[in-house]
């Protein structure tokens, strides 16, 4: 009965300690079970981080307890048998497992806590896929099982390894439907992106939005009002020429958080410039932490970094094959994750002959997240899920691809893309490039990738046509959780309800980027439209650097008269009389290489050919700058055009007018003779290159080289280059004091399209006879002078003529067409009596 007795005593002298254990192992298993249930089924990111510091907190003190327990029962043993004398061997190891019991226990919650904690935190940049934290935190060998029932997904695995997801539920909806909060709009509304252009952090509530037209990264807070921006203009640290994806990486630590940001696990915010081919840091308050190259041939879209790792797709073509690469480059190795290739074809069109892909080449469609990386293999619908050097998952649904028609195909190449430049310099519609190239049979059904915060998969998809039509969204599990019905591109994500949705706006042809919420956020969310500038219409605000007013004071600088016939009237510069030589010689050709350049067809050397004598033996003023939408919005503010033509996210203000036809300019001039009863016309084709040759002969009024910073083209060495126009007067005036006649927009004329020279009226008038042939002899192509902004360089010269839709046809059926084309006026100035 002693020995009962003694350990009765033990267990109640060292049992003090059972209470506090038991109920710190509850609140641990607790805490553990709450972060899997919010990681799993989506609670906010930030609670589950303070729920993975209250798990291994619990687990030390859960230790603490048993150890001080242990040292309790050890010192009363000690005790006891100090006084008793001689005591059985039994009962000595008895009192020892007696007091070892809570240090036992207490050690064990520890173990417990940091499993939990470690399966839960620990996430290394190219490692554990997030479905695995369910293996490290149940200790099962998937958590994802034959769910039946109203779910629909069912999971097994391969020969590989590979859980294979199916889910053949029938669409249902998700957490109530995403509401629009705001667009996300810059004081001076010229903001141009790309959907990966986009980055959000949750814990800073910001948004971040890469602007190539104005070279800055444009900041906003998590209600979508602009807050400022990141970076500036330019080629040297801390600027950019084209910032186009955006990234946030943990700072690892160290220097490269920068003084603000001590923590190695603070978010930054990495931006690739396409142009520079920089990598540029950047802390959350806005400090810059520095720059290096880009580590691969960045080809996109987006890219993902991490320390030591950087992720992108890149490319490669040979022959008449082309493949794009998703790749990880470390310090040494490569790794391809995944190959899309396709055959391309010889594509003819007027301006050029090249290799191109058809209409619908599949693209890589990928995501990252916490070391996995998503991506579409195939048309159909099923994403792979890789990790640690190999595919672990694959989701699935039976949706198939989207079959092609033609009219799918003309309506894709009009859409933002890789034609675009070509068809604006070519003067090509999108029917006549699907003739030249083609287009797949069929269009991938998923569109777009994106993972939320607490690691559910968005999957874009398309329904019948080409723009989104619906959101699915899956666990972390790959379970099928419901569909959203809305038609946007989700991209970044505040929280799990708060999200940066892209759509392309039809009447502009641009990528819009617009914040929603989703689920119970959504009932109290603000349903406005923000506009973070008061600034009236018309008016060009901006927040990067601006070249400045234009310099309508400055004396002209071969002394022409210069005039307004009103105060909203353009500037007017009276030309002299002359002769020149109008198309270029064979000579000219040898002399700048023109023949040697395979992407000058003979098209385009007819087009210039014969040369030919003119003479202007009449007197007319020309616009010192082409028509700007000041000009034109004044115009229909009055009435008296009917027409309001997008700017594209380029500006307004003092940017030339785009998107605008020839009898769109022409309703322009019937409001400016309204208004000054003065003669007010476009100019001929003779008086355009008359002007722009200024008295000079080289191809250039400044000489036969293109040089630099001259004008704004693909490759003219401009910060507008291949971007956006730029607002008149940018540049240096021709000797007679006329801006941009060489670039910006490509400016119609007066003239009927004819092949050549031949024929041509050489006194200055303009052609207007429709060529041989055409439909009732009505001339429905006009002409255009002038090379634009994203046209070839060898464009931009005197000589270079296109021709185009003279109609509004082209405006009404597509308002994307016409982005690079405006017009200057002209007037006759009459005889003196």
């Amino acid at each position: 009965m002693a020995m009962f007795d003694t350990l009765a005593s033990l267990f109640a002298q060292s049992g003090i300690v059972g209470p506090p254990l038991l109920v710190v192992l509850v609140l641990a298993l607790g805490q553990a079970g709450r972060v899997i249930h919010a990681r799993v089924r989506g609670r906010p990111e930030g609670r589950g981080h303070s729920q993975l510091g209250a798990i291994l907190v619990l687990g030390v003190v859960g230790a603490c307890i048993g150890v001080l327990g242990t040292l309790v029962g050890m010192w009363h043993t000690a005790g006891w048998f100090t006084t008793a004398g001689e005591v059985p061997v039994a009962l000595v190891w008895s009192s020892i497992r007696v007091a070892l019991t809570p240090s036992i226990i207490g050690f064990a919650i520890l173990s417990i806590a940091s499993v939990a904690w470690l399966a839960l935190h620990y996430r290394p940049g190219r490692g554990r896929a997030r479905t695995l934290l369910c293996v490290a935190a149940l200790g099962s060998t998937s958590c994802i099982g034959d769910r039946g029932g109203i779910s629909g997904t069912a999971a097994r695995r391969d020969s590989a390894g590979v859980v294979i997801v199916e889910n053949a539920a029938q669409d249902r909806p998700f957490a109530g439907e995403p509401v629009f909060v705001a667009d996300l709009r810059t004081p001076d509304d010229a903001l141009a992106m790309v959907p990966w252009g986009v980055a959000a952090d949750p814990r800073l509530q910001r948004i971040y939005a890469a602007d190539i037209t104005g070279q800055r990264v444009a900041v906003f807070d998590g209600e979508g009002g602009f807050v400022g921006q990141l970076g500036r203009a330019g080629d040297g640290p801390g600027e950019f020429r084209s910032p186009g994806a955006l990234a946030l990486s943990r700072c690892g630590g160290g220097a490269a958080c920068g003084s603000a940001s001590p923590r190695a696990d603070t978010a930054i915010l990495v931006v690739l410039d396409t142009r520079r081919t920089i990598l540029s840091r950047w802390s959350g308050n806005g400090g810059f932490l520095g720059e290096e190259r880009v580590p691969a041939d960045y080809w996109g879209p987006g890219f993902a970094i991490g320390p030591g790792w950087f992720a992108t797709v890149t490319s490669a073509s040979g022959e008449m094959r082309f493949e794009q690469h998703l790749e990880v480059r470390g310090p040494v190795e490569r790794e391809t994750l995944h190959t899309v290739a396709y055959e391309m074809v010889m594509m003819e069109l007027p301006c050029v002959t090249m290799p191109a892909a058809r209409i619908f080449a599949p693209d890589v469609v990928w995501t990252h997240a916490d070391g996995t990386f998503y991506y579409l293999d195939g048309p159909g619908y099923r994403v792979d899920a890789y990790a640690d050097g190999a595919v672990v998952a694959s989701l699935r649904r039976p949706l198939a691809p989207v079959a092609v028609t033609r009219e799918m195909a003309v309506a894709g190449a009009d859409l933002p893309g890789p034609y675009q430049g070509l068809m604006r310099q070519c003067n090509v519609t999108g029917e006549e490039l699907v003739r030249a190239v083609g287009h797949e049979d069929e269009l991938a059904v998923v569109v777009g990738l994106a993972v939320d915060p607490g690691g559910r998969l968005w999957v874009a998809r398309r329904g019948n046509g080409l723009m989104p039509e619906a959101v699915d969204v899956f666990a972390a599990d790959g379970e099928y959780l419901g569909t959203h019905d809305v038609s946007v591109l989700p991209v970044a994500f505040l929280s799990e309800s708060r999200f940066v949705g892209v759509r392309l706006d039809p009447s502009t042809g641009q990528a819009v980027a617009s914040l929603y919420e989703t689920g119970r956020g959504a009932e109290t969310a603000v349903v406005a439209t923000r506009r973070p500038s008061d600034s009236p219409s018309g008016t060009e605000v901006s927040v990067v650097e601006h070249p400045g007013p234009r310099p309508d004071t400055l004396p002209n600088p071969a002394g022409l008269r210069e005039f307004r016939d009103c105060p909203m009237c353009p500037l007017m510069i009276e030309l002299p009389r002359g002769r020149y030589q109008m198309g270029t010689s064979a000579e000219e050709e040898e002399r700048l290489g023109l023949i040697r350049n395979s992407k000058r067809t003979q098209h385009s050397r007819n087009a210039e050919r014969p040369q030919i004598d003119v003479t202007i033996d009449h007197t007319f003023a020309l616009g010192r700058y082409e028509v700007t939408f000041d000009e034109w919005d004044r115009c229909f503010d009055a009435g008296g055009c009917t027409y309001r033509p997008s700017d594209r996210g380029f500006g307004r203000g003092h940017r030339p007018v785009i998107h605008v036809s020839r009898r769109d300019a022409q309703e322009y001039l019937v409001w400016l003779r309204d208004v000054t009863g003065q003669p007010y016309r476009l100019p001929s084709s003779a008086e355009w290159e008359y002007a722009a040759r200024a008295g000079t002969t080289t191809a250039r009024w400044w000489g036969d080289e293109l040089g630099e910073g001259r004008a704004v083209c693909d490759a003219c060495g401009s910060r507008w280059d291949d971007r956006s126009t730029a607002p008149v007067g940018s540049f240096a005036p021709n000797p007679w004091g006329l801006y941009d006649m060489l670039s910006n927009v490509s400016e119609v004329v007066a003239d009927c399209w004819h092949d050549t020279y031949e024929g041509h009226p050489t006194d200055g008038s303009p052609r207007l006879d429709a060529p041989r042939g055409w439909p009732d002899g009505q001339c429905r192509r006009a002409t255009w002078r002038g090379g634009g902004w994203p046209f070839f360089a060898w464009t931009v010269r005197a000589a270079w003529r296109s021709g185009g839709n003279m109609s509004l046809d082209y405006r009404d059926d597509d308002p994307g067409a016409g982005g690079s084309h405006g017009f200057r006026v002209a007037i006759t100035i009459p005889e003196p009596r």
